[in-house]
């Protein structure tokens, strides 16, 4: 019995990639939140892009990792600003 050849996957994963690499700039001060809008917004569309053509855009993976990483970083930096701003000095 011969062994079946695993298949490349050819389907274009630019926008989730690229979407997830911008979200990992959440740990640079000042610059997090306009990184993180932008990130959720490619990855937004590369969700999107996936469910209208699967055959053709991959990385789905890639995506919810970046759209996780943005929002609990747009989380957390509202929270400490929120916090920031309301200690007593």
């Amino acid at each position: 019995m011969a062994k079946k050849k695993k298949q490349k996957d050819t389907r274009d994963k630019l926008y989730a990639k690229v979407a997830f690499y911008i979200s990992l700039g959440f740990w640079i001060p000042l610059f997090n939140i306009g990184l993180c809008i932008i990130a959720l917004c490619i990855a937004i569309k590369a969700v999107i892009m996936h469910f209208k053509e699967p055959k053709k855009y991959g990385g789905f993976g890639y995506a919810v990792a970046a759209i996780v990483l943005s929002l609990t970083s747009l989380i957390l930096t509202a929270i400490g600003g929120i916090v920031f701003l309301l200690q007593k000095k």
